[in-house]
Formats: structure tokens, C-alpha cells, sequence
């Protein structure tokens, strides 16, 4: 397993875009080693990025030191010039220390972080099941989940809560990933992972008399998966999981099933309604791909093999 993640395997014929910081998403098609190795190029590349930007902060914090220290000793006498000057530089570079932090989310966003445990350990149990030199095409959105074009709804909403003044609900979803590929039996797999979003934002009254506004967020995340089954290879039991859609043609079975990620009842001791952001990662690694996995084995679980 260590040679997934030894970044050294990346091999030559990787196109330049996957050595290339990569911001608000990607799509291509890959094999899992591949897709693997590109996840974690991905995060090493941020982590040595923003260690930089550490090292340039440090670096420049200290030189305004140097630069302020003597200027003290030589303005001690016309006093509080040295002061007003020491506070000059420090906003400074508060604002420079602040405008570098925004840019570096700004260009690398989050979520390469997520695919790189998340995903790479789930391809490495799907790669069992695909042909020799199987790929998975995947494309994946790192955009911010409360950006405007994934609002879905905006209402008006009351709350019970002392001091309420007026209250709105906004609705958000995005699909943070999908994925495609043909397994080695023929079927053709099809999966999604969406993030649904509840804000809710609160005015009200505090006790010393002011307005004040509070947020206050729900997530869940549903998982997605679909199947499409040939029945050259398969034949359907007779009795069908109740949490199993079923749809069929001439040449194929159709299953879709669902697994929705609830951080707030899965996860109460993590869960902050307080907090935006990726909540799934509160989810163990293990509990994820296990969950994953196991809709696919409800998916195949509906058929017996036929007999040639």
C-alpha cells in the first residue's frame, strides 16, 4: 500500500496539467494508481506551497523587526513617534499576513485533501473488480459549497429563539464529485456525491438591546450509485431490497441505490452547527469506504450469476 502514496512513482507520462496546481476542480480519466498518485500530488504540492508562504511571513516579520528596532533607539526622544510607527507596521502586516492567506485559498482552494484519503481508498478496493489497466473517470468540484450559483432556495423563516427579530433559510447543493467506469463483468457503474446545505441566519435581539445575527448550518451528503447490469451475465433474484431502484430493458438491469452521510446524527460529538465547511471529514476513513462498498454489494447481492 505505501507505493500509492510514494510521490516519486509519478510517472513520465503524466500529461503537465496533472503536475500543474490544480484550483477549483479537475475531471479526467484515469487508473486507480493513477488517480491515487495524482490526489496526493495534489496535497503535497499545497503542503509545499504554503510552508513557503510561512517562511515568507517569518522572513518578512523579522526584517520589519530589524528595520524598527534601530529607528526606536534613534526616535526615543520624539516620543510617541516610535509608537505610532511600531503600530504603522503592524497593521502592516496584519493586512499583508491576511491578503496572503485569502489568496492561497483562493488559488488552491480545499478538497484535494478530502479525495486524497477519502477517494483513494475506496478506488483501491474498486480496482479489484475493474480489467487489467481499468479506468475510472472522475470529475470533482472544490468550489466553495456557499458560492451563489449553488443556492437552490431562499425563504423567510421564524425561530424559536429569545430576542428573534426575522430570520431567512437558504438552501445549498453541490455535487462535489462524479464517477464512471466498466467493471470486468461488463456492468458500468455510475456514482455521485453530493453536499446538501441548510444556513439558517438569525437576528436578534441580545440582552444588552443590539442586533445581532447568528449562522447556523446542517449538512448531509448523499451517495449516489447506479448500476447498469447485462443480462447476457445476470439474472435478477426474485426478491428485491425495498431500498432498491429497478428499472430494466431489453439488454440491461438498472439499479440505483443511496447512502446519505448525516454528520449531526452520525457524528453528534464532531458535529457544530456553528461551522460551515466539508463536515464529511469528521467521517473515519474506514467508515466511509466501508458504507460505500457496501452499496455496491446491495446492488450485486440482487443477482445470480447465469449459467452459459
Amino acid at each position: 500500500m505505501k507505493s500509492y502514496y510514494d510521490i516519486n512513482l509519478v510517472t513520465e507520462n503524466m500529461a503537465p496539467i496533472e503536475r500543474a496546481l490544480l484550483l477549483k476542480g479537475f475531471s479526467s480519466t484515469k487508473t486507480p494508481l493513477k488517480w491515487i498518485k495524482f490526489f496526493r500530488l495534489c496535497v503535497l504540492q499545497k503542503q509545499k506551497e504554503k510552508k513557503k508562504i510561512n517562511n515568507r511571513n517569518l522572513l518578512i516579520i523579522f526584517s520589519l523587526l530589524i528595520v524598527y528596532l534601530p529607528l526606536c533607539y534613534l526616535l526615543y526622544d520624539l516620543m510617541p513617534l516610535p509608537i505610532i510607527l511600531g503600530f504603522i507596521l503592524a497593521l502592516f502586516t496584519v493586512v499583508y499576513i491576511k491578503y496572503k492567506k485569502r489568496e492561497f485559498r483562493k488559488k488552491f482552494g480545499n478538497g484535494h485533501e478530502f479525495f486524497s484519503d477519502y477517494f483513494s481508498a475506496l478506488f483501491t478496493l474498486i480496482e479489484e473488480e475493474l480489467p487489467e489497466l481499468g479506468t475510472i473517470q472522475l470529475t470533482a468540484n472544490m468550489e466553495d459549497s456557499l458560492d451563489h450559483k449553488f443556492l437552490v432556495e431562499r425563504k423567510d423563516a421564524h425561530f424559536k429563539t429569545q430576542g428573534f427579530i426575522s430570520g431567512k433559510e437558504e438552501f445549498y447543493e453541490k455535487e462535489i464529485t462524479k464517477g464512471t467506469s466498466i467493471l470486468k463483468d461488463g456492468s458500468e457503474v455510475q456514482f455521485s456525491f453530493v453536499e446538501k446545505t441548510r444556513k439558517r441566519i438569525i437576528r436578534k435581539r441580545g440582552t444588552s438591546g443590539k442586533s445581532k445575527v447568528k449562522y447556523k448550518y446542517k449538512c448531509v451528503f448523499p451517495f449516489i450509485v447506479k448500476i447498469k447490469f447485462p443480462k447476457t451475465t445476470y439474472v435478477l433474484k426474485k426478491n428485491i431490497a425495498s431500498n432498491i431502484q429497478l428499472n430494466e430493458d431489453e439488454n440491461f438491469y438498472y439499479l440505483k441505490v443511496r447512502r446519505k452521510f448525516d454528520v449531526r446524527k452520525e457524528q453528534p460529538k464532531h458535529y457544530s452547527q456553528n461551522l460551515s465547511g466539508n463536515s464529511i471529514e469528521l467521517f473515519p476513513i474506514e467508515y466511509f469506504t466501508l458504507e460505500v462498498i457496501n452499496l455496491f454489494n446491495i446492488c450485486f447481492g440482487q443477482f445470480n450469476l447465469k449459467n452459459n
